[in-house]
Order: structure tokens, then C-alpha cells, then sequence
């Protein structure tokens, strides 16, 4: 299980240092005049202003504003007009987080929580400034029973981290963390409600969640399920009252700032075993997936549609991947076989392995070198719904082929399974030095938004699409603007976001 990028095969970079110093002069002119049209730190308590207070909560080496910094948490991974904050902050601790929050709310500045920016959403964008709360810096890891039945990991750590600390004790989690797990923090996935590999036997992040630890705006913290008694730990979600956890899965942070997560753990696998079938239509490719689904036999299952990998070829691929002991591997790998075969699936066993394998690189090599930018709309639907859905977004870039041709617009559309759904990210690449392939690229990207949102897709991450989503959610939004306004009312935690 790779914890970390092979040496081998990471990209070569360029000299951000020396790019940095060139762009400084430009970076520090147009971050002068951005923060020339915010409201600044307004003078408070005896002649200090807001930084300099920020500054006594965490030492001021955890504080910045200089303008290289900044810009370098204007954005996420995605491709997301970057707006700059007015400073970053990191804390050590929750009670520096809750401290932070106190001052942030008394004198109505905006507050956005970061992990590691590795979402392609836009959530950690400031769209109104403020201050960059970059919660790296929580990064604890603490296993309290003896056998490690559950794991509470600080908001900043990363995925593969708990992996491997659990890997130790003969645990594992149930779910892998999403695409980008050797960069991406457990708080930063929880608050965004990311997919995550294993998804198609845990299903959502949800699912292995115990509890939570928020920090409100107002600055007080909650311990969410069992952990409400201050006398017990995160082992169960689903007590003291209502399920307050849910509440903080995917809101962006806009409702708290997640500082600590409780996950299941289990008992570490025996085997592995990985597969990959080509179909000649996305019917037969659905009808597979539905069976390995309707089953329960999958781990994780995948389908690529556009473009197909040559090694597999046909209209789509599916590879899947399976984990147990060797009796259970033995049995879910026969009837996954019966499965592929009677939706007529052809077997190409060599990629199942090589996909799975470099699972968390596999992604990085199928878009090509480290350079173009992109961005995704995906989002969930019943499973034999999907070929429907998925020939109108092909239908959709065959009347744009040669205009994405001619700007160097490149697309991806696939799907993976969550336990009883399917979820449909279809991308967007370009270089983000083409200033007229990004102006077309973000209509394709609203233009499939409505398309997709229309025909029933539902999203798991809600980011800078909130305008085409929040529409079409009628009384669900009224009650969830109602909780903000509640929980939030200076809407100071990541305002514009919904």
C-alpha cells in the first residue's frame, strides 16, 4: 500500500523558487491592489489590529501576509479563479483555532479553513478575503484503546499517515482516502464529502465517521455522538439526540471548523486481488458494475468511458478491485467473473493490477505531464441511469470537438461506484497560460454543470457550482440557510460559498 509518490515517477518540477522571485514585483503590485479594495484589519482594542492579535494567539511565525504567501493560498488544485486572502494563519491546537474564531467573529472578518488544497471545488477559495485558517499544523494522531479498534486523527493529518501508523498495530481504515491521499488531510476530506477509494464496499465518508470535533464560529467546541459526555470517546455517532456529525460532512466549512475525526478501523487484509474487463457498450459496462454492486463484492470498482485506455479498448472499461482473506478472495473473485461474463465483459487482467497497484499515481500518469489545469463537475445517480446521463455529456462534446480541439481542451468522463450509486466526474484540461481556452473552459464547465444537475446528478462536493445547485434545492436550502444563520450569524465561516 504506497504511502508516498515512487521517487521515480514524480514528475519533474520547475524552479518554483526562481519563478517566485521573478513574479515577485508582480505578485506584490497586484496583491497591494487587491487588498486596496477590501476592507483591511480595522484598528481595534487599543490601537491593534487584527493581525497583531491573530499574531499573540499562535506566535507571529504562524502568521503571514506577505504577498508570495498569499498567492500561493488563492486557490486549490482545481482551477478556480484565485482570490487572495488577507492573511494565513496556522494553529497548533483546537483552542488556538477556537481563539482565532472569537476574535474573527467579534470583528465580522471572514474566516476559511484549508487542509491541504488538494480539491478541485474551489472550497478553500477566499472569495471575500479574510483570513486563511490553515489547519496543517493539526496534525496528531492518537489510538487511546489497545487493539486500535477506532483511530481520532487532528484535522491536518494526512491519509496515508493513518494508514500507515494503523498498519503497524495490524488495522487498517475502511476507506483509503480519495485521489490525492498522500497529500490530502482527513479534516480537509470531511468537510468537502470526498469520494474516497474503497467506496464502492464502505460507500461515502459518512459511513466511517464516529465523531467529529467542531469549532463554531462563536468560538466554543463540540464533540459530536458519544463524545457529547465529556467523559467518553468517539465510538458511536448515532447517540446522545440527533446527528449533529452529519451536519459538518460536506458543508465547506461553513457551518465549523472540523479539528479532530474519529474512523472505524478493522482488521488488516490478507489479499488483494485486481481485474479489468472491456465492454463494447455502456449498457453492458452499467449492468456489470450493478451486479458487482447488488453482490457486495467489489472493494473499489471504476469504469472509464472517455477516453478508454488502449490497454483495454472497447466503448468502456471496468476495473475493480477486491480485499479478504485468500478463502474470500477466491469466492467474490468466481462470482465477480459470472458477473463480468454474463454482461458480456472481455478480460484484460494485466491493467486491473497495474491500475490498483500505483493506485494513488495512476491518475497523474493518465493526464500526462505536471502542467495543464482543470476542472470537474461529478455527482451521484442510481446506477443503470448512468449510460443515459453519460451519451448526453459525449453527445454534448461532440458539438464542441473541434472548438475544444483548436483552443487544447482535453475531457474526461467516468464513473465509480459507491456502494448502492454511481458517481460521475467528468473533467476539464487545459494549459492555464491559454487565456481563451480558460474563458471557454469555465462556460463548458456551467454549461455541463446544468446539464448534469438537470438530469438528476446529484453532487457530493458543492465549491464554486453552488449557483446551479442551491436552485434546485427548494426547502432543503430554506432549512440549511436557516442552520447557517443559526450556528453562523455573522456568516463569517467561508461566506459566498453557498
Amino acid at each position: 500500500m504506497p504511502a508516498s509518490f515512487p521517487s521515480n515517477e514524480r514528475p519533474d518540477l520547475p524552479n518554483w523558487s526562481s519563478w517566485g522571485k521573478s513574479l515577485r514585483p508582480f505578485t506584490t503590485l497586484v496583491g497591494s491592489l487587491i487588498r486596496s479594495l477590501s476592507k483591511g484589519f480595522q484598528k481595534i482594542e487599543g490601537g491593534k489590529d487584527l493581525y497583531s492579535l491573530l499574531a499573540e494567539i499562535v506566535g507571529p511565525e504562524n502568521v503571514s501576509r506577505e504577498d508570495f504567501e498569499l498567492w500561493c493560498y488563492s486557490r486549490d488544485a482545481g482551477s478556480v479563479f484565485p482570490r487572495l486572502p488577507e492573511c494565513i494563519v496556522t494553529p497548533k491546537s483546537k483552542e488556538q483555532v477556537a481563539e482565532i474564531l472569537k476574535v474573527a467573529n467579534e470583528y465580522k472578518k471572514p474566516v476559511i479553513p484549508r487542509g491541504a488544497g488538494s480539491s478541485m471545488c474551489g472550497a478553500p477559495v477566499p472569495l471575500k478575503g479574510g483570513v486563511m485558517l490553515d489547519l496543517t499544523g493539526l496534525k496528531r494522531i492518537k489510538i487511546q484503546d489497545e487493539e486500535g479498534l477506532f483511530v481520532r486523527a487532528e484535522a491536518g493529518v494526512i491519509w496515508t499517515e493513518i494508514i500507515e501508523v494503523l498498519k503497524q498495530r495490524g488495522r487498517e481504515i475502511g476507506l483509503e482516502g480519495p485521489w490525492s491521499a498522500p497529500s490530502a488531510t482527513a479534516g480537509g476530506s470531511v468537510a468537502v464529502g470526498a469520494i474516497c477509494m474503497g467506496a464502492a464496499k464502505y460507500g461515502g465518508l459518512g459511513t466511517q465517521i464516529l465523531g467529529l470535533e467542531v469549532a463554531l464560529a462563536d468560538g466554543s467546541i463540540v464533540r459530536t455522538g458519544s463524545a457529547a459526555n465529556r467523559n467518553n470517546e468517539m465510538v458511536m455517532r448515532d447517540c446522545n439526540g440527533a446527528d449533529l456529525t452529519g451536519l459538518s460532512i460536506g458543508s465547506h466549512g461553513t457551518l465549523g471548523i472540523i479539528t479532530e475525526v474519529s474512523l472505524k478501523t478493522y482488521a488488516f487484509h490478507e489479499a488483494e486481488a485486481y481485474y479489468a474487463y472491456s465492454f463494447e457498450s455502456l449498457e453492458d459496462a452499467a449492468r456489470a458494475v450493478y451486479g458487482l454492486a447488488r453482490d457486495e463484492i467489489a472493494f473499489d470498482c471504476r469504469m472509464f468511458v472517455y477516453p478508454v485506455p488502449e490497454e483495454i479498448g472497447g466503448v468502456a472499461g471496468v476495473v475493480y478491485m477486491l480485499k479478504g482473506s485468500g478463502s474470500q478472495i477466491q469466492e467474490l473473485g468466481g462470482k465477480s467473473r459470472k458477473i463480468m461474463q454474463l454482461a458480456h465483459g472481455k478480460s484484460i487482467s494485466e491493467f486491473g493490477e497495474q491500475y490498483y497497484k500505483g493506485r494513488f499515481t495512476a491518475r497523474v500518469k493518465a493526464f500526462g505531464e505536471a502542467g495543464p489545469g482543470w476542472l470537474e463537475v461529478a455527482g451521484y445517480i442510481p446506477i443503470l441511469r448512468y449510460p443515459a446521463v453519460a451519451k448526453e455529456i459525449i453527445k454534448y462534446w461532440k458539438k464542441r470537438e473541434e472548438e475544444a480541439k483548436n483552443l487544447g481542451i482535453k475531457w474526461s468522463l467516468g464513473a465509480l461506484l459507491e456502494t448502492h450509486s454511481i458517481n460521475i466526474p467528468v473533467a476539464i484540461f487545459c494549459s492555464e497560460v491559454k487565456r481563451d481556452a480558460w474563458q471557454r473552459i469555465n462556460s463548458y464547465w456551467h454549461e455541463l454543470a446544468e446539464l448534469m444537475y438537470e438530469r438528476g446528478v446529484s453532487p457530493y462536493w458543492i465549491g464554486h457550482l453552488s449557483s446551479h445547485i442551491v436552485k434546485r434545492w427548494g426547502p432543503y436550502y430554506q432549512l440549511y440557510k436557516k442552520i447557517k444563520e443559526s450556528l453562523d450569524p455573522n456568516n463569517i465561516l467561508n461566506p459566498g460559498m453557498l
